[in-house]
């Protein structure tokens, strides 16, 4: 895996969080308990169902986003434009930003929600290549978002 380009896209990503909500927003705040809780999540339960999980609490059309988007700034310019509280966004933003990253490193293929989970439920391989982006998304998002 391509550590500098995870980095890299990460950190476009979480610039963005900190520049368009400040790292002090409830916003921002969710979006790290997002980081620091779903790994966890992830490891017991496993990557389709965390993102399948993600999606019931924001809706599978905006953690597709990520899937879609061609810079960080465009998923949060698409979600921005959902009239959705807070909660809801945050999951959305972690979702489409955990997709943006994993497709940008080539880790899934597709653009639609239902094909990227059916390959990492195919593909036990993708699952173990997504333990490095959810710890590098959780540890980058810590030190930039402050509870």
């Amino acid at each position: 895996m391509d550590e500098k380009l995870l980095l890299d896209t990460t950190l476009e990503c979480i610039n963005e969080i900190t520049s368009r909500y400040q790292s002090s927003s409830d916003i921002a705040k969710k979006v790290r308990t997002r980081a620091r809780s779903i790994p966890e999540y992830s490891f017991t339960r496993g990557l389709a169902y965390t993102l399948v999980f993600i999606a019931s609490k924001s809706g599978k059309d905006l953690v597709e986003i990520g899937l879609k988007a061609q810079k960080c700034k465009d998923i949060f310019d698409k979600i921005d434009k959902n009239d959705i509280g807070s909660e809801e966004k945050s999951y959305a933003i972690y979702g489409a930003v955990l997709l943006y990253i994993a497709r940008k490193l080539g880790i899934v293929k597709g653009d639609k929600f239902e094909e990227v989970v059916y390959d990492i439920m195919n593909s036990p391989a993708t699952e173990i290549k997504m333990w490095s982006v959810l710890d590098w998304l959780k540890r980058i998002t810590e030190a930039y978002i402050h509870e």
